[in-house]
This record gives structure tokens, sequence and C-alpha cells, in this order.
């Protein structure tokens, strides 16, 4: 089960992993289609790879519900023989004499066997479809941590474009304040230096421009590669953060929603169905039969032919103690399973409950970010103006220009973290992907 705990290294560990193996970056242009977070759940849904094969791993699971129906339905056989023999073998009285050995002779029958009462087939019978069950659970745990790993990409991408955004203002800015210093020298009121600062402040700007560029085609094609999607896209997030709070207790949504859980009850049932079914083993079973055979001679009954039918009673009083030792795995087995899951219970309360502190932190966090922003910008214009009209040195105005960049950087960087952690909380308490990646 993915914790909820440490989002950050976790989330940047997959992307490194995904950035490793991706296609080609897809990059923004005027014909990229748009891309919103529920368009890239549908894609994940139908187009991964990963999910393609739990599938095929959750169609490996039916057959053994097939093959628990094998002891409750009949069972029917067939053969034919041809038989040269070296000499033929007759009584010597009769006419035609019966024989006992022709020299070509045709054997075919037909063997028929009917289960009556079976007592063990029944709970094993329940417990296939039960374990069944179970895997399908498996699958939709496997489904929810994939499509929370495209929303983390999609998110991580939509971070990218803010960052983006983010060095291309700041390169802007940088060069108004390389304009401002070269009409100050062009008037004579500074000298070469304080241009020569804010070519340098224009040149680290535009390299970091750079790199956020690259560090969004990384994002983009770790996405592509998830979604399977090849042609040009930008990812359009949310106007708001996704909310899965319906005034309930998160917890007890969880207990309710999380297919871990549905996973480990049937897991259980079908541990006590096959423990059950052990136990039954003791039982005697009962059985129709019924055969038919035809040949191409006369016996001694002058027919070609003969049938039976017949009740057998089947009844195993001793195999050595190998049904008491299946019986006590299977038991154990079960025992675990109730540990793990209560354990289950007490790691999922624990990490909702720091999701629940996560998203109340981050939403704080964009907040504070936004006001820091608005503060940054005016602090610049006001150091502008001073230093336009030369009641501020240009090491203020630089110091200016450095805090707004900061403060645009850590504001995407804050709805990064704001738009993880409500997926996180989402997953946690199972409300995601649910509904919203099925609209």
């Amino acid at each position: 089960m993915p914790g909820i705990r440490r989002t950050r290294p976790f989330v940047a560990a997959a992307l490194a992993a995904l950035v490793l193996t991706s296609a080609p970056p897809a990059r923004a242009d005027e014909a990229a289609a748009p891309l919103t977070l529920d368009e890239a759940l549908k894609l994940a849904r139908a187009q991964s790879r990963d999910l393609k094969a739990a599938r095929a791993h959750l169609e490996q699971s039916h057959p053994g519900i097939e093959s628990a129906y094998v002891a409750l339905l009949p069972t029917l056989s067939g053969q034919g023989k041809f038989t040269h023999n070296n000499k033929e073998v007759t009584v010597p009285f009769g006419s035609p004499p019966p024989i006992i050995q022709a020299g070509d002779q045709g054997d075919f029958s037909l063997n028929a066997a009917v289960p009556l009462v079976v007592p063990s087939a029944y709970p094993a019978l329940k417990g296939a479809r039960q374990s069944y069950s179970a895997a399908e659970a498996d699958f939709q745990v496997t489904e929810a941590t994939l499509l929370t790993q495209a929303a983390q990409a999609f998110y991580a991408a939509a971070g990218a474009d803010e960052l983006l955004h983010a060095r291309q203002n700041a390169v802007t800015v940088a060069q108004k304040t390389r304009a401002t210093a070269q009409a100050r020298l062009d008037n004579g009121t500074v000298n070469r230096v304080e241009v020569t600062r804010a070519e340098v402040a224009v040149v680290r700007a535009e390299q970091a421009e750079r790199e956020a560029d690259d560090t969004r085609a990384q994002t983009y094609a770790a996405l592509a590669t998830i979604l399977q999607l090849r042609t040009p896209f930008h990812v359009v997030p949310p106007a708001e953060p996704l909310a899965f709070d319906d005034g309930g207790d998160p917890v007890k949504l969880a207990l309710t929603l999380r297919p871990e859980f549905a996973s480990s009850h049937r897991s259980l049932d079908a541990l006590g169905s096959r423990v059950r079914s052990q136990k039954w083993l003791w039982a005697p079973t009962l059985s129709a039969f019924g055969n038919a055979r035809a040949f191409t001679y006369k016996g001694f009954s002058g027919d070609n032919y003969a049938w039976a039918a017949g009740a057998q009673l089947d009844w195993l009083l001793f195999d050595g103690g190998a049904r008491y030792a299946q019986r006590h795995l299977l038991e154990a087995q079960r025992r675990e399973a109730e540990l793990r899951l209560a354990q289950l219970r007490d790691t999922v309360a624990d990490d909702v409950r720091t999701a629940e502190r996560a998203v109340k932190t981050k939403r704080q966090a964009v907040a504070s970010a936004q006001r820091a922003l608005d503060l940054s910008r005016d602090s610049l214009e006001l150091t502008r103006a001073q230093y336009q009209n030369g009641t501020a040195l240009q090491i203020d105005l630089l110091t200016a220009q450095d805090s707004l960049v900061a403060s645009e950087v850590a504001l995407a960087q804050a709805r990064f973290d704001l738009g993880l952690a409500t997926v996180q909380l989402g997953r946690a308490t199972g409300a995601f992907p649910g509904a919203l990646s099925q609209r």
C-alpha cells in the first residue's frame, strides 16, 4: 500500500524513474491540445500498459473457479481400439461358436461418472469465487496506485509550466533592470559597472529559464509515457485543488472505500472457506457411474455390446496426515491475514490524519506564497522607482528582483505541493480516483 508520508521524495523518485524511460518530450505549441486532469485519468485507465498487464493478471485468477467446478461436474470419456491377434480362439460348441478372442477385433467404450455428494467441493467452490473477488479488489488497488501516479505526473507537468512562466518573468524583469541601468549610464548618472551587473543578472535569468524549460520537457515526457499519448498537449490543471472532504469521518470513509480492505476481507473469507473444505475432506463422497461397450464380435453373451451402471462410495480414512497438514497451513495463513488487516487499519488511519494535516499546511503555504509574491512585486516597483530617481542603490534593486523571482518560484512549488497533497488525501481515504476518473 503506497503511503502518504514523505510525499516529495516519493514523487521525485517516481518522476526520475519515469523520465529515464520516457518518450521524446511533448512540447507545447499553438497546436497542442489541452489536457485536463479528468481526461488524463481516463487516458491512463484506457491506455496504461501496467493496467493492461494487471487486467491480464486478473484473468489468470478466474480459472480457479473453473477448476473448483471439476469436482461437482460429471465426466465422460470414450475409447476406440483395434487389435490384431495372432489367432482366433472360439468355444467348440454353438452355432455360431462364441468367440473368446477374435483375430481382428474392434472395441469401443463409453464411461461416465456423476458426482452425487461431494461435501468438500461446495466450500472449495465458494472459496475459489471469494479468491477471485479478492483478485478483483487487488486489481482496483493497482488501478488506484497507477492513477495516483498519473495524477502526480500531471501536477508535476503543471508545476513545471508555472516554474517556466516564473523564469520567463524573471528574464523580463532582469531585462527591464538592464534597460534602466543602460539609460542611467547614457545619462551619465552611473558607471559601466552597474550595466555589467544588470547584464549578468539577465544571463543568469536566461540560463534558469533554459533549465526550467528542460525540466518541463522531462515532466511532459514522463506524463506522455504514462498516458501513451504521442500527440502534442498541454496540461490544464483544475482552477481549484481537488476536494474530497464530504464532512464525514475520513477514516471511516477509508475503511469503506479503500480497495485494500475489500481485498483483505475477501481473502479472509476465501481462507475460511478453504479451511472448511479441508475439514469436509474427512466425509465420504458418493457418485454414480455408467459404462457401455461395443465390439465387432460376439462373446459368451451372444451380444456384441455390454453396459453397466451403479453407485460408488469413496471414503479416505487415513492419508498419512496430509489433510491435517493442509488445514493447519490454511489456519495459520488466516491468522496472519487477520493480523495484517488489523495493522492495515491502523496504518491507513495514520495516513489519513497525516494527509489531512498536509493539505491544511499546503493550503496555508499557497496563501503565504501568494502574499509574499504580492509584497515582492510592490517592493520591486518601489525600489525600481527609487533607483531611477537615484535614491536607491542598484544592489537594492537586484535584491528586490531576486526576491520577486524567489517568490514566484515558491508560489509555483506551493501550488504543486498542494495538488499532490490533495491527491494523496483522496488516495488515503479511497475517494480518489473513484468517480473522478469515470466522469
